[in-house]
Formats: structure tokens, sequence, C-alpha cells
């Protein structure tokens, strides 16, 4: 059986952590092309990605990717159940049948927990507290143990997607090598730390992230303007200032009146400063800070509910970089596959399906100064 493996991810950067991932792929199928479906500029917990799409594509096809796939914004800033199924479809699209992820307990056989999970529906507003804990003690009783941890979470989400999707894709979760998700903090021992960690040095201006990411990342964070929220706070603080509660009800994502509190704390001196204070103004018990950050990114480019749903009834796929092997597998995709794949951003793309997509890299392009989409072929490489 012709085997083509998988990866959904964001690299935010690419580090020395998913340098070895792919090298444990490679170890086990040395001779199949690897497919990553990636996050575009704007990442899954709401924020924007360090550098931008382009150049984190280049850096895994240095690295060994084949073909790099954009997860389009609407499919990629969404909770990770929606994440993990656009990313598993997109996979599926392009022949994968085997998917290699992170996890915290890569002992877990996330298929089997799947189907317990699968059917966990409820409203989940009797609770006070937020929609992720809540959800993640249904999960517990419903597998027989904790589910709690980051890329856990999102193994879980991916064997959920494969069942509902009927994409009989083989699932590979890896052990996490020396740095927990969330660490801050560069370990002094070893070469891998969390992608938290590195963007936390690169925003105190600390040299010492070299060791943690291959030479190519190291050269890109060097050279490119390094992006963050604060970076888009005066355009979000603008875009809350300017539209009614009744306005920002149309984002997409917005629930319970938050509109409210998010307008509130923008027209407070005290918190209007800079985007954390004014998030960590606006956080609740109901709203953690990654939802607000989605929403904040939803009311930044201002996607609406009808944005979603349009995407959702007509999704499609985003070419960001091949090698020739890669190119082999695009080929294929494309005599098999039922739903648009753009290589080449045109005219009429970027007003017509890809008009969110081509929005989202214009707000980008005006803090990175890169161009995103209309004069951007796809990346390509030799090997």
């Amino acid at each position: 059986m012709q085997r083509t493996i998988g990866i959904i991810t964001e690299y935010n950067p690419f580090h020395n952590g998913h340098l070895y991932q792919i090298r444990q792929v490679k170890k086990q199928f040395p001779n199949a092309p690897l497919v990553i479906a990636m996050s575009g500029n704007f990442l899954q917990r709401g924020e924007p990605a360090i550098i931008d799409k382009w150049h984190r594509a280049a850096e895994c096809l240095a690295n060994g990717a084949d073909l790099v796939m954009e997860l389009p914004l609407m499919a990629a800033v969404q909770p990770a159940d929606r994440f993990a199924y656009y990313g598993v479809w997109t996979l599926a699209q392009m022949g994968v049948t085997d998917l290699f992820f992170g996890a915290e307990h890569a002992e877990f056989d996330f298929m089997h927990d799947a189907h317990k999970a699968i059917e966990i529906i409820g409203n989940f507003n009797q609770y006070h507290e937020s929609f992720a804990k809540t959800y993640q003690q249904v999960v517990t009783e419903k597998v027989g143990h904790p589910v709690d941890q980051p890329n856990d979470l999102l193994g879980l989400a991916y064997a959920k997607a494969n069942l509902k999707l009927k994409a009989g894709i083989n699932l590979h979760p890896i052990q996490r090598k020396n740095a927990n998700y969330h660490d801050i903090e560069l370990n002094d021992a070893g070469t891998i730390a969390s992608a938290s960690a590195i963007r936390e040095a690169l925003h105190r201006q600390n040299q010492d992230f070299e060791k943690f990411v291959p030479q190519q990342t190291a050269h890109d964070l060097k050279m490119q303007r390094l992006v963050s929220w604060n970076d888009f706070w005066m355009h979000l603080k603008m875009e809350l200032l300017t539209h009614s509660a009744q306005e920002l009800e149309k984002i997409y994502g917005m629930a319970e009146g938050i509109q409210y509190r998010m307008i509130a704390m923008a027209q407070r001196s005290e918190f209007a400063g800079n985007f954390d204070s004014w998030i960590k103004a606006v956080k609740n018990k109901r709203f953690t800070y990654t939802r607000l950050s989605r929403l904040a990114t939803m009311t930044l480019l201002h996607i609406s509910w009808d944005d979603v749903a349009s995407f959702e009834s007509r999704p499609y796929l985003r070419v960001l970089g091949f090698s020739k092997k890669g190119q082999a597998v695009l080929h294929e995709a494309k005599k098999n596959c039922d739903y648009p794949i753009i290589t080449n951003v045109s005219q009429d793309e970027k007003k017509g399906i890809l008009r969110i997509d081509y929005r989202a890299g214009k707000v980008y392009q005006a803090v990175c100064g890169n161009e995103q989409d209309l004069k951007h072929a796809p990346v390509m490489t030799v090997k």
C-alpha cells in the first residue's frame, strides 16, 4: 500500500521539537511523501503568527515536508474540534493515509476514546465555568481517564474527526519531548523548547532561542518583522469603539452579550493601553483567554456568522508550497478532489471564494510588510 503521511500544525515558530517529529515520521516511512496542513497568519488560539505563513511553509519544506496546505482562516481560528475536523478533512482530500501528532500521553488509544466521546453533546451554559473545562469533565467521565492536556485534547479531536469523516486515516501519537505546551521559559538542558518559550524569548530579544530552532528558522526570525497581538491592538480598538453592540453581535463566535464587556473595557483608559491589559479586563469565568482571543481575531477582521457559514457550505484547499514529491501528491489530489484547490490567487478568487483569507492577509501584511496572497506563488523546493 502506498502511504502518504500527514501532520496538522501551526509552526509558530518551526522549532527542534517539530523537526524531531518529522524525523520520527521519516524513520517509520522513509519514502512516503509528507503533507502538512498548517494554519496561516492567524492561529487556532486566536493569535497572529510570529512570522508569516510563507516563511513557515518554507521552513518545514526545508526540513523534510513535501506539501504544505494552508488551513483557511475560518477553519484555523476555531475551537479544537473544528480545527481538527478541517485539518483531517484537508489531509483526507490530499490522500493522506497516516496522521502523526504529538501527545502528552502517546499511550492513549485515541480512536478507542473517540468512539466513546463522539456523541458528547449538550448545552453547558448551566455551569458557572468555561465550556472547555466542563467539556473536559464530561470527556473524562465518558472515556474513563482525564484528557485535559492540550495535545491530548487535539489528538482526541483528530480521532473524532476521523470517525465523522469516515476518513480511515491511521493515527500515530508521538510522545512530546522535554517541553510542555505552555512552558514560557527556555530550558538550558537540551535543544527542545516549547513554541511559547521561544516566542517569549524572542519578544525579550533573548538570542538564546537559536539553539532551539533549525538554521533556516533562526535566520527568518532574525530577518523578519516579528508580529504579536499588540501590533493589531489599535485596529481592534477602533473596531470596538466604532461599532455598536448590535453590530458586533453579527461577528462569528459572539455570544452571551460579551460584546458589551469588550466595548466597555476598550473605552476605559486603564485597560485600553494594550491588548494584554484589555483581554485581562474582559476575561470572566465563562470566557477563557483563548475564546476571547478568537473573538478578538474575528472582530479585528470583521468576520460574520454568514462568512463562516459560506465557507462551511463551500470549503476549499490552498497550496503554500511543495517539493517534487509533493507536486506528485498534489497532481493526484487534483484528479480526485471535488473541492477547489487554489495554487495562485486570481482577481476573481480574491473577490470571491478567498475574500476572507485575502482580507486577513492584507491586515497581517500591514504589519509584517510582506505580500501575502495576490502576487505570491507557492514555495517550491528541488529536493
